[in-house]
């Protein structure tokens, strides 16, 4: 299994192995391309998680700040979307998800957009449902590393 190739915590520490599985499969090489974490700020407005499974793209993760009151982009406006179950501003479709929030910091106030990509082979139901999983910890870690709610 590819997923038994990276980290215990990859993508900025969002993610275990078991739970990138899905979307890894089987391969023979696992690529990781991540900093550390996804700590946004004025400065540093963007972070990427790339994992390449046999030197194709098995998982992107995009996280990326801006000031508030700027509002979150429907990203492809020509294919279907439905929200992402209990996530507020929330969009997913065949091969990704999207979601937004504003943090509350002690300095202040920003909004975080976060997005994946990755698709469980030729499996739509599943990719779904990982996808769901995927986007509620990805928030809950940015939320996190962020000090949102301080």
């Amino acid at each position: 299994m590819a997923a038994t190739k990276v980290r215990p915590e990859t993508c900025f520490g969002a993610f275990t192995p078991a739970e990138l599985a899905p979307v890894l499969g089987r391969a023979d090489e696992v690529t990781v391309d991540s900093p550390y974490d996804m700590r946004l700020n004025a400065q540093r407005r963007g972070v990427t998680c790339n994992i390449y499974v046999d030197g194709q793209s098995g998982l992107l993760a995009t996280a990326t700040w801006q000031p508030t009151g700027r509002g979150f982009r429907r990203y492809l406006d020509n294919v279907p979307t439905e929200p992402v179950p209990g996530l507020e501003n929330s969009q997913m479709w065949a091969t990704g998800a999207a979601a937004g929030f504003t943090c509350t910091t002690a300095d202040g106030s920003f909004e975080v957009e976060l997005k994946l990509s990755a698709t469980v082979d030729g499996k739509p139901d599943a990719t779904r449902r990982t996808l769901v999983e995927l986007m509620g910890k990805y928030v809950d870690r940015a939320k996190q590393q962020n000090q949102c709610g301080a």
